[in-house]
Formats: structure tokens, C-alpha cells, sequence
């Protein structure tokens, strides 16, 4: 039994062990972006959304569901790059928010704008996303046979991939809501 325990325990990936560290920790990280937080109510989302337009900071998407972010960026880009985000929270049958996904490009991106394609934003994206939330770095997870880009803060999971050739994806979740509980459930097994 002791020999098993061992074993398990030195064939559990980086990520298995990075989660089981994470949740070990008891820290909640609710903070999604611009005051969105896990558990929002959609009334809440809706308010703060209202809010924010209020004072000129976002704007409707263009799926009409999305919400656009326009910032420019002088922290990780040399000279300030004009971004958009467009995010879209997911909720749960209480209406609460479990997760929410961004889609992140240059506002000037054009198909023959080679330094403005989605290959070069990724790492870029990375980098703004540990000044934003601080925290663990990213470590790479293969996520249906394709290497992805992970971070884990306390129950805070942030996965980011290539959408197209101008957006980069970058999925927000709460690993310990119960739409999550696969995430978890594997762990505790162990």
C-alpha cells in the first residue's frame, strides 16, 4: 500500500500536483476582471456592466452578448498597443457566474499586419495575465492532444489558447463550482 502511495505520487503530472497544492492552500481567488467575480448573480454582472459603461470603460461586443473592453497596453508591449477583450461570462442554474471567456486581439490587426497576429499576442497574453492576477506562472497541460497554457490560483484556473490567426482565448474558471467537480473529483481519489 505504502509502495502504491509512493508510486501515485511520483506518476501524478505537474498539474495534478499543482491543483492538489492550490486547493490545499484554502485561499479563494474570485477576482475575474474589472469587479466581475465567481458567484456574481446575473442581475449583479448586468449592474456592473451598466456601471462600467456609465463611465465609458466598455461597450457592447459584437455578438451582442459580449461585452468589449478597449485598453492599451504599455507594460508588456515596448510601445502602448491598442487591445480589445471581449468577455462573456457563463452561469449556473442559480444564475450565478462559474466561469468566463475572453477573446483577446490588437485592435489593429489585419491579415498582412504580421506582428499584430494571434502566434505573437499569445505569450504577450501570458504576460498580462500574471501582471493582472499575480500569482503561480503558467505551466503547459496537454489538453486534447494539444499543449495548453495553465495557471492555478487557489480555485482559479486560467487556460488560454489560439482561437484563429487574430484572437487569442483565455477561459476563466472556478475549478471548485460543481460544473468543475471532474477537475477536483480526480484528486481526491488519490
Amino acid at each position: 500500500m505504502i509502495v502504491g502511495f509512493i508510486l501515485s505520487g511520483c506518476l501524478q503530472s505537474d498539474y495534478t500536483k499543482l491543483v492538489k497544492s492550490e486547493l490545499a492552500k484554502g485561499i479563494r481567488q474570485d477576482s475575474i476582471l474589472l469587479g466581475v467575480r465567481f458567484g456574481d448573480t446575473q442581475n449583479d454582472y448586468f449592474g456592473k456592466c451598466f456601471d462600467l459603461n456609465s463611465k465609458k470603460l466598455v461597450t457592447q461586443g459584437p455578438s451582442g452578448i459580449m461585452v468589449q473592453y478597449l485598453f492599451t497596453d504599455s507594460v508588456v508591449h515596448k510601445e502602448p498597443t491598442q487591445m480589445k477583450l471581449l468577455f462573456e461570462p457563463s452561469f449556473d442554474e442559480a444564475r450565478k457566474i462559474t466561469d468566463m471567456e475572453f477573446e483577446i486581439s490588437y485592435l489593429g490587426w489585419a491579415p498582412w499586419n504580421e506582428q499584430l497576429q494571434s502566434d505573437m499576442l499569445e505569450d504577450k497574453v501570458m504576460k498580462l495575465l500574471l501582471r493582472w492576477y499575480g500569482g503561480n506562472d503558467f505551466i503547459t497541460v496537454k489538453l486534447n492532444d494539444a499543449d495548453t497554457p495553465v495557471k492555478l490560483d487557489g480555485n482559479r484556473r486560467i487556460m488560454v489558447r489560439i482561437k484563429d490567426a487574430q484572437s487569442v482565448l483565455v477561459k476563466v474558471e472556478d475549478i471548485l463550482h460543481p460544473k468543475f467537480k471532474h477537475s477536483v473529483q480526480v484528486e481526491e481519489r488519490k
